[in-house]
């Protein structure tokens, strides 16, 4: 080989030299910033979902430490900024790299061969937070006085004997009453808090094929009642989440609880839901709705 030849492979193997760093610029730092991107979008997601639970409730409390504690526990090395921002019921939170020495960016290690040796990483998530103001549910509503009236985590009996006094302070009796169901006997029934309800026969029985009993309900309680009999009508103030464990339909007259003898509606107590559930799996159709004590959370774009 002759020194001409020498002196070519040598630029050619410069070139190679800057292609292959180049190539390792991209598999290893490009690496690098994705994997920081995962850990940052995750503490973003855990901040935002964590705040709007606290913040359903009406308990944001130092949410800006919330966000900071909860970006710091996803990040590898501990280490990350976090800035919450609340407008409405939607919070905001974007997380951004911090390296040990207080930088704000992901520094390379082939990269800066091109020039690059450092590249800022962020994240963000959005979260939301409402009650139901339409929903699909059981064919049972209370007024909202009952709900007002009863302590959270009180077990109390619901029946078509229970009374409490209504906004107008007038006294309510009757406190349950059904709704029409969406189909026959199918125990759902369509609610929207913008529309007057109908009712169903006061007298009647609960669906045969609807057991409820150990499950949490979202009970429609309303603020108006107008007519009689088959012609009576609701106006659906919100929705109650309401945990049921036990009822006594007009059906069941031999198998009757103790506690309530010839009586007719559901046990149970009013309970704080917060739910990170799909809306679907409580017949939640909208959010929007007065914030009584059913919340439902989810991380939105």
């Amino acid at each position: 080989m002759t020194g001409h030849e020498d002196g070519a492979v040598a630029v050619m193997t410069a070139l190679l030299m800057v292609v292959l760093l180049g190539m390792s610029a991209i598999v290893v730092d490009i690496g690098m910033l994705y994997a920081e991107r995962a850990q940052l979008q995750s503490g973003a997601d855990a901040a935002a979902l964590a705040i709007a639970q606290d913040c359903a409730t009406a308990q944001c409390g130092d949410y800006v430490a919330t966000a900071r504690t909860l970006a710091n526990a996803n990040a590898n090395d501990s280490r990350s900024a976090a800035a919450p921002v609340i407008a409405g019921n939607t919070v905001t939170v974007q997380t951004s790299t911090v390296t040990r020495d207080g930088g704000t960016a992901v520094r390379h290690w082939f990269a800066p061969i091109l020039g690059i040796d450092s590249t800022r990483v962020v994240a963000s998530a959005k979260a939301s937070w409402g009650s139901p103001s339409k929903a699909t549910v059981f064919p049972f509503t209370a007024p909202t006085c009952l709900f007002n009236q009863t302590p959270t985590n009180t077990e109390i009996w619901i029946t078509s004997a229970s009374a409490c006094i209504g906004a107008a302070g007038t006294r309510l009796p009757g406190a349950f009453g059904w709704l029409d169901e969406d189909g026959k006997k199918n125990c759902r029934a369509s609610v929207d808090i913008d529309q007057t309800i109908l009712g169903g026969a006061p007298g009647k029985s609960g669906p045969q094929n609807c057991n409820i009993d150990g499950t949490t309900i979202l009970l429609p309680v309303y603020d108006q009642k107008s007519g009689q009999g088959n012609n009576v009508t609701y106006v659906i103030h919100g929705f109650a989440a309401f945990r049921v464990t036990a009822h006594s339909w007009p059906s069941h007259q031999l198998n009757q609880p103790p506690d309530c003898n010839n009586c007719t509606g559901v046990k149970g107590r009013f309970i704080t839901l917060v739910s990170l559930q799909d809306l679907q799996s409580f017949g939640v159709e909208e959010l929007g709705g007065p914030a009584l004590n059913a919340f439902f959370v989810s991380l939105s774009q």
